[in-house]
């Protein structure tokens, strides 16, 4: 009888070990985030992706040379992805050679191997005008651009000694090629022999991708990826799987209210009125800012032009426009922005260029018409604004009408018209003054401040200034970091006190992530990585 008591006692221990190690049948179950994004996607082809959900879902789906990362200061900043090095040389006739080695250990989700011919095969697609891609250009300071946008894409000087080494011809220094370029969603790998099938970037069954997460199912308006076992960085994942559904922000904010998903992207006006004090919306590289025409007849005066600017009470029309979700600008580069050593943002390291403090509004109407005292109005005291007529425009339109009026005398005849007749009015050049919004890709100071040279398309200003182009252009010849943003800095406050362009308000992005989750990150530019997405310690 002991030593069957013995028997059964030894029996009860291996049966909890094997429990223990099996979870006695009830495994943990994988952790799952449930996001809701605004748009559905149209593609998720990298190349052509153009909304902030197509290219948050391609980034969590893809991964390229470098990647973005969270650091400890719940921030994040650029590391390796794909590549496990690189290194670049100078040469003599002024360009630069990048070699990136790639890690021996990444693969497609087919267990294929990604190879450095991926790269040059999905850089060279996105520049042919065959693709017609709108990103092409994250790829102009490479060698060869021009010629393959002309239709030779063998010209760009992209190339493949082997299976892991990329090599890269630059025009010049690019100090953001490797942290913006090289992370880009637009620059992803692909292989050739997927990108053949029909419906390649849609179809979960023949979607292939090399990133942290693939498709497992996509039915209707909800897309499920699943972390993939083979991922080199498997292990730092906090999310197993992905639950992507796409809504508008009204629904969105009531699927979150039911508990239905953790994230929602875009808040409702009556959602943002509902967060306390301490909430606020995060940057988005966008600014409304007032353009003055340089050609256009009767070209206002440089006086008059700071006076206009001094005169807007910036905090009054982003108020009206939206409370907490747009920002008075003090500044054309907005919040969001890094700096060239990518260590802080280039907004807070420049400070604040224009004076928004409310106290000091009289004083800067004051200070305003003593400045007239110098230069008359133009003639017959009038100018023409013209803006895109939604609601939006045509509120700050006319506060600004406003505000020059009462303050300096000036009349001010609104023209509201549809988006595709502005971008018309803007390249023929026939107006005197238009508010835009200028949005750009790139987390980079330059990408605000080069529309602005001489030479660029994007001058809807048409402003000719020899020094501004010459501070662009050192900016850009600068290998210091700090010498680099200094420049910038410099063209940046020479613009402003131009008065040909006039920042009035920074957009911002919104969005809300369920109590009791950590480790969300956002990149400044609308993008938002659910990686490391786990549940607060107790």
């Amino acid at each position: 009888m002991r030593k069957m008591k013995r028997m059964m006692t030894l029996l009860l221990s291996v049966c909890m070990v094997l429990c223990l190690l099996s979870g006695c049948g009830e495994t943990e179950d994988a952790s799952t985030l449930r996001v809701c994004l605004p748009d559905a996607p149209e593609t998720l082809d990298p190349a052509m992706v153009t909304t902030e959900s197509e290219e948050i879902v391609v980034n969590h789906l893809y991964e390229n040379l470098m990647k973005a990362s969270l650091n400890a200061h719940g921030d994040y900043d650029v590391v390796y992805g794909l590549a496990r090095s690189y290194g670049y040389g100078d040469e003599l006739n002024g360009t630069q050679i990048y070699t990136f080695t790639l890690r021996d250990d990444v693969t497609w989700s087919d267990g294929r191997p990604v190879t450095a011919q991926d790269f040059v095969y999905a850089w060279q697609r996105l520049v042919d005008p065959a693709t017609a891609s709108p990103n092409a250009q994250l790829l102009e300071m490479v060698v060869g651009y021009e010629e393959a946008r002309r239709g030779d894409v063998t010209k760009l000087q992209v190339s493949a000694p082997d299976d892991t080494t990329l090599e890269v011809v630059l025009k010049q220094r690019c100090s953001y090629f490797v942290d913006v370029v090289c992370s880009a969603v637009a620059t992803m790998p692909l292989r050739s022999d997927i990108v053949e099938k029909e419906n390649w970037s849609m179809d979960p069954a023949v979607m292939v991708t090399n990133g942290a997460y693939y498709v497992t199912a996509w039915e209707n308006d909800l897309l499920t990826a699943t972390a993939r076992e083979s991922y080199y960085d498997a292990k730092r994942l906090g999310t197993d799987e992905l639950q992507i559904r796409f809504a508008e922000a009204a629904i969105a904010m009531e699927l979150y209210e039911n508990g239905e998903v953790d994230f929602v992207l875009g808040l409702t006006d009556e959602a943002i009125a509902a967060q306390d004090e301490e909430w606020k919306a995060d940057p988005y590289p966008l600014v409304g800012a007032l353009v003055v025409n340089q050609m256009a007849e009767g070209t206002v005066g440089e006086t008059l032009r700071q006076a206009m600017s001094l005169v807007l009470d910036r905090n009054a029309i982003a108020a009206a426009m939206g409370a907490r979700r747009y920002w008075a600008t003090d500044g054309l580069v907005p919040y969001g922005i890094r700096n060239s050593s990518a260590a802080a943002e280039f907004r807070t390291e420049a400070g604040a260029l224009i004076e928004n403090d409310p106290e000091k509004y009289e004083s800067n109407c004051a200070q305003a018409k003593d400045l007239l005292k110098a230069q008359a109005l133009p003639e017959a005291g009038r100018v023409t604004l013209v803006y895109e007529n939604n609601e939006l425009h045509t509120k700050a339109a006319q506060m600004i009408q406003s505000m020059w009026k009462e303050q300096l005398g000036l009349q001010v005849e609104l023209v509201g018209v549809a988006e595709e007749e502005l971008e018309q009015v803007l390249q023929r050049g026939e107006f005197t003054v238009a508010l835009v919004q200028v949005q750009r890709t790139l987390n980079d100071a330059s990408a605000f401040l080069d529309s602005w040279v001489s030479a660029s398309e994007k001058n809807h200003a048409h402003i000719h200034n020899t020094a501004y182009d010459l501070l662009m252009r050192i900016s850009t010849d600068s290998a210091s970091p700090v010498a680099r943003d200094a420049y910038l800095k410099d063209a940046e406050r020479m613009l402003l006190e131009s008065g040909f362009v006039i920042p009035v308000y920074h957009g911002t992005t919104t969005w809300l992530l369920r109590d009791g989750l950590t480790n969300l990150y956002g990149d400044g530019m609308g993008h938002y990585y659910f990686h490391n997405v786990v549940e607060k310690p107790q």
